[in-house]
């Protein structure tokens, strides 16, 4: 699966990367609409104005993933993912993904801290 890069930055000691890819659930499993939405969603989407698709945030450490979120089934109305993400945070979402991610990849830090002690200091 493809991801496109949407934006990378620090977060204390981490590189963050945001990115997203192409959604493969239809709209119909993943939202809670009338039948008419559905086939306006539908027809937006075969006209490639608006995007479903999956966001993802992933936190690096020296060039290793130590933590992630993924958020599926955002639905960019009107504009591109891109557009989404940066513009709208994903419906405010896009804040908490990457606290979310930023805890596991400290949780994941001091977890692989004490393996490393316990494997090179005993």
């Amino acid at each position: 699966m493809y991801y496109h890069t949407v934006k990378e930055f620090r977060y204390a000691e981490f590189n963050v990367i945001v990115d997203w890819t192409y959604e493969t659930c239809s709209v119909r499993d993943c939202f809670d609409e009338t039948e008419e939405q559905f086939l306006e969603m539908e027809r937006r989407l075969d006209a490639h104005l608006d995007t479903h698709y999956i966001a993802r945030v992933r936190v690096m450490y020296d060039d290793v993933e130590m933590g992630s979120a993924h958020l599926g089934s955002c639905y960019a109305y009107d504009c591109s993912p891109e557009d989404d993400i940066n513009n709208d945070g994903i419906g405010g979402y896009l804040e908490d993904m990457i606290e979310e991610a930023v805890d596991e990849a400290r949780t994941e830090a001091v977890r692989m801290l004490d393996r490393l002690k316990a494997d090179f200091l005993n």
